[in-house]
């Protein structure tokens, strides 16, 4: 045999080993996807993330979601059979879910991962209607499920889903001071509910405490419950809970504090004892709570420089008429000591009459909350 064809020779044979080996391939890719079709859902596994035992969808919600889609019967049907990405889609038109996946392992389980939205604030509306809200502002429905505990505003303007500007932003107000609360421990126990001003600034009513807390706007929030957190610390050692009427915060550099008349003072003892204990052992819930990571805000004692409550030249210090007292506060540094000054004196407040206590509504200040 010469050289040239011996050449030709293994061309030919190595032509045909690789149409073989590429046939064999086909053959075998066919066969593995008819007997992948020919497989049948062996099992579901459905996972609900996003927010730790309050669940507002659950394993049931879902299959009666998808079955539709397989005659409420998702095992046991041919793999081939399933629209993943419709099912997907019929999934995220729900308002509590966040996303879905759907796919399928190795061993033909179903795998059904699904994140759900996380509520972060109830709203009650001028009218009476109620709605939840998540990070992204989001409206969320009530559910028959559960009541989320998270903080309550009150007073909201408008039900409207399209919100004008000034309403926009007064939501936004609402999801920035929610998170902070809803974060912390300690607000998380002491605020009771925040009424909306019709100026859309706010105001908190607290579970311990026979005042109203002017707050302002949203801004510089963090500075704000710096200030009354200090206030507290002044109030629990050397006034009581129920001397003032009002305490403003809403100004920066300084808190107003505005006394409440003698013959309005009814001290209970007792109850505020009672408040207080289940105040702690709220915030030490929830700070052990592994669902939230929050830790309960304490000024380093070494700092606190108690500001002096001075009523020497404040009018009605001998009488049971109204008056204010202003407590110095740093706006870079709250726990910082300043000059004293003192504020003009504040007309008698006018306290908004919480929200009648019933089911799925603001209970009054003062009163313990049942969640």
């Amino acid at each position: 045999m010469t050289e040239s064809k011996r050449y030709t020779f293994i061309k030919i044979l190595a032509t045909t080993i690789w149409v073989l080996i590429g046939m064999g391939t086909i053959v075998l890719l066919v066969a593995a996807i008819n007997k992948k079709r020919g497989e049948r859902c062996r099992l579901v596994d459905i996972n609900i993330t996003g927010v730790e035992n309050n669940y507002f969808i659950d394993k049931m919600d879902v299959n009666a979601i998808l079955g539709k889609f397989s005659d409420n019967k998702l095992e046991g049907k041919p793999i081939s059979s399933f629209n993943l990405s419709a099912m997907e889609g019929a999934l995220q038109k729900n308002e509590w879910i966040k996303s879905a996946e759907l796919y399928f392992d190795n061993n033909d389980i179903l795998k059904i991962n699904i994140v759900e939205r996380e509520p972060i604030a109830r709203i009650f509306c001028n009218n009476g209607s109620s709605f939840y809200i998540d990070t992204s502002r989001l409206r969320l429905p009530l559910s028959e499920k559960f009541s989320a505990r998270v903080p309550v505003f009150t007073n909201f303007p408008t039900e409207n889903i399209v919100l004008s500007k000034e309403d926009s932003n007064l939501l936004a107000g609402i999801k920035t001071l929610s998170e902070f609360i809803f974060r912390d421990s300690f607000w998380m126990a002491q605020i009771e509910q925040v009424d909306i001003t019709p100026e859309r600034t706010f105001e908190m009513i607290p579970k311990v405490g026979q005042q109203v807390i002017v707050f302002g706007d949203a801004n510089n929030y963090k500075l704000k419950f710096n200030n009354l957190l200090l206030f507290y610390h002044q109030v629990e050692s050397k006034t009581g809970w129920n001397k003032y009427a009002k305490i403003n915060v809403q100004y920066a550099g300084q808190i107003i504090a505005e006394k409440r008349g003698v013959q309005e003072i009814k001290m209970d003892s007792l109850r505020t004892i009672q408040l207080m204990k289940l105040l702690v052992a709220n915030a030490l819930k929830q700070a052990n709570d592994t669902s939230h990571n929050v830790q309960l805000v304490q000024p380093p004692e070494d700092n606190i420089i108690p500001a002096p409550i001075v009523e020497d030249n404040i009018p009605g210090k001998n009488n049971p008429g109204k008056s204010s007292t202003l407590l110095s506060a740093d706006p870079k540094n709250p726990l910082a000591k300043k000059p004293i000054t003192l504020a003009k004196p504040v007309k008698k407040a006018t306290v908004k009459k919480p929200v009648e206590q019933h089911q799925d509504k603001p209970k009054p200040a003062g009163t313990t909350n049942d969640y």
